[in-house]
């Protein structure tokens, strides 16, 4: 496998002459500056839309996961988990690089990061032809603004919110030369107050679960980028960044278990001291290159690394006389290296556009989990609950577009060419004996993702396409491992080691209307699912496992529309709406046929300037109930609030943000099943308040 790996990376290294897209290419992935109208913040260039953190007012102040609510079709859910346009596994790039720390813990960083700290959000349903193909609806990248010669040199922020939240960070701007230097630091301390509730139904018996929650995350994240121009069409970028998110909890978890008369069988609580440590640091060098008007190329090499720690401490408490009458522990290793490496050439010949590249990837991921159990005063190692597992990914994608104006009329084809290698190494429980046996698993396979897209502009301001493109979803080593991961024992999971990649055909009808005071885009689009992976529950020994499945083959069909109106200077009124019907196959999990629902989303806001130094915006969001292979989340809705102030020239801003006004975020997940019914209420704390001073040279 080392060669598969080394000989592409060679092959980068060696071929100076022969590297990166031009710059309209690279441009549409990384390093961008939308320049123009902006509603609320929200931009959009190539049919990708974009959205400016600093010029929408509810998200200045708060998470990630709270900004990408400001985009058209796209939802997060209190654990900061994604959905656009009804999937759940969109692609998560920092700067068009898939990043260890945006994967399986991504809802935890999401729900933390500041939205500020990157402060540019893309979002596509057609990405370019260098960005890779992972993901089912598209992609969100966030992409670290550039600061120019105009901008200030300096940008400090000192927060502060209910429950002794602090937020504080700042921005070096600096143009030396032919350097220019971009460095950020932004600490955040966050409170997290969680509420669970579940109710558990088999033929043998019912489970009541409850669980109260609180943390402390304390959050630091910075960034370095240096560029340098070497010459007047050449520049070289070295980029560096770093998050630390450690905090501990405590949770108080009550588990009652009654027979089918009601009577209680078992009432048991566990309690568990919970420490958590994720740590993630990256390094990337990038060399862009123009040749001559129409010609250039680009070298790009990122390595990240990505950490995860967990301390449980379990003390099962006896509920008549609150005496520990067991006690155990477990400690999880997690640790990712990802390395991306990649280059790409674009020329225009005689008004045909041609875009040639390749892209290399590897992954080395190791997990470690160690349980001991507390006998006679002393904690003893279970070898029955310890395990850990290796797995490799080794990736090679060469792509390939053209692209040509007739006119109006403009066409794109291409096509990405990708061969795989995985390996995993997981130990295979051997249920009832008192050993495991050791199963390593290797996998190659050679896909063509096609794509193509055409657009018709019938005048400046309408624009008519229509697109097409394969993606894909692939399970990572959480999802292929077979052990029980029962660290939270109100999510306990376990992976499949017979899970496949999941293939998705996109197919999308798209228009576009842009006036000076009025912008409008609606589509239909078509989604048509392969081995599709999704999450199910079963009861075992009284307690609910969520395991990752192939639910089959199955469709989706949809219309989205977002728009934006500005009728007088000081208003400006945004809004979008998703509805799609979602279908899931169910026979493959005991359901004689195929389950469907209509689903729909509609979000507004609503921006006033006050005064030429006074801001007002309000926004929300409603989403209906959501499919899910055995059951449905059911609705829920959320109105925000933000006021902006500016001083001394607009040098120095206040800002004071709410979010959840109304406490209207509760998840209330249920599952009907022929031999599972629950019920599982989820909610965290709400009307939080921020008020942020930001100031600039």
């Amino acid at each position: 496998m080392r060669q598969i790996l080394l000989l592409p990376l060679a092959a980068v290294l060696a071929m100076p002459a022969f590297s990166q897209a031009p710059a309209d290419t690279t441009l549409t992935i990384r390093n961008i500056e939308i320049q123009g109208t902006r509603f609320a913040g929200l931009s959009e260039r190539g049919g990708m839309k974009f959205l400016r953190v600093d010029n929408n007012l509810s998200s200045v102040t708060n998470t990630a996961a709270d900004a990408f609510r400001q985009l058209p079709s796209v939802i997060t859910d209190m654990e900061g988990a994604v959905t656009y346009r009804g999937s759940s596994h969109v692609g998560m790039f920092i700067n068009g690089v898939p990043y260890g720390l945006l994967e399986e813990y991504s809802g935890d960083v999401l729900i933390q990061l500041p939205a500020l700290f990157f402060n540019q959000i893309l979002l596509g349903a057609f990405p370019p032809i260098n960005a890779v193909p992972d993901g089912d609806a598209g992609i969100l990248n966030l992409v670290p603004r550039m600061y120019g010669t105009g901008d200030s040199p300096l940008y400090v922020t000192l927060g502060a919110g209910w429950n002794e939240r602090y937020n504080a960070g700042a921005v070096l701007n600096l143009h030396p030369g032919k350097f220019h230097i971009n460095a950020k630091y932004n600490y955040r301390r966050e409170y997290r107050e969680r509420s669970f509730s579940k109710s558990t139904a088999t033929a043998k018996n019912r489970t009541e679960m409850n669980n109260n929650a609180t943390a402390r995350p304390d959050v630091h994240v910075a960034d370095m980028k240096v560029d340098y121009d070497l010459s007047a069409k050449d520049r070289i970028t070295v980029h560096g960044l770093y998050h630390l998110m450690d905090y501990s909890r405590y949770g108080r978890i009550n588990n009652r278990v009654f027979n089918p008369k009601g009577e209680q069988m078992k009432y048991v609580i566990r309690n568990r001291y919970n420490d958590q440590r994720q740590e993630a640091y990256a390094a990337e060098a990038y060399w862009n290159h123009e040749i001559a008007e129409n010609q250039g190329f680009y070298t790009v090499f990122n390595y990240n690394n990505f950490s995860y720690d967990e301390d449980n401490d379990f003390k099962n408490e006896n509920p008549q006389n609150g005496n520990i009458v067991s006690e155990d522990n477990q400690f999880i290793d997690h640790t990712k290296h990802n390395y991306f490496w990649g280059f790409g050439y674009g020329q225009e010949i005689d008004g045909w556009d041609f875009k040639l590249g390749y892209i290399g990837r590897a992954r080395d991921e190791r997990y470690v989990t160690t349980v001991s159990d507390k006998k006679e005063g002393h904690f003893v190692w279970n070898g029955d609950k310890s395990y850990h597992y290796d797995f490799n990914r080794y990736l090679n994608l060469l792509y390939a577009e053209v692209a040509k104006r007739w006119g109006d009329l403009a066409a794109e084809v291409g096509v990405q060419a990708e061969f795989s290698h995985t390996r995993m190494n997981d130990p295979q429980p051997a249920w009832g004996a008192a050993k495991y046996m050791w199963e390593e698993t290797e996998n190659s396979r050679f896909h063509l993702y096609p794509r193509a897209r055409f657009t018709y502009e019938a005048s400046r301001n309408n624009r008519l396409s229509l697109s097409y493109q394969q993606r894909v979803i692939r399970p990572n080593g959480s999802y292929l491992c077979s052990f029980l991961n029962n660290s939270d024992p109100t999510h306990i999971i376990q992976g499949n080691p017979d899970l496949k990649d999941e293939f998705i055909h996109n197919v999308e009808l798209g228009y576009q209307f842009s006036a000076p005071r009025f912008r409008l885009t609606p589509a239909i689009y078509y989604r048509n699912r392969t081995n599709r992976i999704m999450e199910t529950a079963s009861q075992v020994n009284d307690e609910t496992v969520w395991r990752k499945e192939n639910i089959g083959h199955s469709q989706a069909v949809g219309a989205d529309l977002s728009g934006s109106w500005n009728p007088v200077r000081i208003l400006t009124v945004g809004f979008s709406g998703d509805i799609y019907r979602d279908e899931i196959d169910g026979r493959t999990i005991g359901y004689d046929e195929k389950k469907s629902l209509v689903c729909w989303d509609v979000k507004g806001n609503v921006n006033v300037s006050i005064t030429p130094t006074t801001d007002f915006q309000v926004d929300g969001f409603y989403v209906s109930d959501q499919l899910t292979p055995q059951g449905k989340i059911k609705g829920r809705y959320s109105v925000n609030a933000g006021l902006s102030q500016y001083f001394l020239n607009r040098k120095l801003c206040a800002n004071l943000s709410v979010n959840n006004l109304f406490d209207s975020l509760e998840e209330t997940t249920i599952i009907d099943a022929p031999n599972l019914e629950m019920t599982q209420k989820r909610n965290r704390d709400a009307r939080v308040a921020w008020l942020t001073l930001t100031y600039n040279l």
